[in-house]
């Protein structure tokens, strides 16, 4: 590992170990600095501040996770992975997602989901209208970065099997068709 990248991984560390008694808002970069044992030029050499360093820890971990993602074989077992990196991080995901500010990690988890979808759209569906694409990337990201806020703000709670079977029901479009058929739509009006 180049030397760049084991300061890199000693600054998240240190934020990590930090964040496990500190909210992150309170943490400042003379907290991580001194608690590594490194000097502030150190930090701001790799970081242009504690957000950034969050980011950077968020992007390494998801980047790793995706490369072994071809392992999956299917959309629970992706699930499955994606909860237990985040468990395995639980405060410092729980810490780290509770700002919501300029360069929050909320942000940052929307871009990148939003890039790596765009990217997928793009080679699954060339034709398709750069407008369309925009507005379902962008409807994705947005409810994949709440429901993983949701699950973190609950205390990242195990799935179960009605959790699963909701899975399976966006996912062969069935909810979808549930809650914008007209005919559906009638019947639940006329209920009410």
């Amino acid at each position: 590992m180049p030397r760049s990248n084991k300061t890199k991984q000693l600054l998240a560390q240190s934020l990590k170990e930090l964040m496990e008694t500190t909210p992150l808002e309170k943490i400042s970069v003379n907290d991580i600095v001194e608690h590594a044992g490194v000097g502030r030029n150190t930090f701001y050499y790799h970081f242009q501040d504690k957000y950034d360093l969050v980011n950077w820890y968020f992007q390494i971990g998801a980047t790793h996770f995706l490369v072994e993602r071809a392992s999956y074989a299917n959309w629970q077992s992706v699930l499955a992975g994606i909860e237990g990196y985040f468990r395995e991080n639980k405060a410092f995901y729980s810490n780290a997602l509770q700002y919501t500010g300029q360069n929050s990690l909320q942000e940052y988890i929307y871009n990148f989901i939003k890039t790596f979808l765009l990217q997928r759209l793009k080679e699954r569906c060339p034709g398709m209208e750069e407008a369309e694409t925009r507005f379902i990337v962008n409807f994705i990201a947005g409810g994949v970065v709440s429901v993983i806020g949701t699950w973190v703000k609950e205390g990242m709670p195990d799935r179960d099997e009605e959790r699963n079977a909701d899975v399976l029901a966006l996912r062969s479009g069935d909810l979808m068709r549930i809650l914008l058929d007209d005919t559906t739509y009638g019947q639940v009006l006329s209920v009410l």
